[in-house]
């Protein structure tokens, strides 16, 4: 029987207007960890949204059956 792990990354993104390269080195980092995950065989299943006054929190939930 497979059974499944389950794997959250949490990213959170500035909104603050004159912050647009850190906002682009967090989306940046965002990308390279849903990459390492792939290449892992994990599979983004659900991406979540919190969106506050300064910042925005991508909640990934990724999936992968182990053999």
């Amino acid at each position: 029987m497979a059974t499944m792990s389950i794997q959250t990354i949490e990213t959170r993104v500035t909104k603050v207007d004159n912050e647009g390269q850190a906002r682009s080195r967090q989306l940046a980092n965002r990308s390279e960890n849903l990459s390492s995950h792939a290449h892992v065989r994990y599979v983004l299943s659900h991406t979540a949204t919190i969106d506050g006054a300064e910042y925005v929190t991508f909640v990934d939930t990724l999936t992968r059956v182990n053999d």
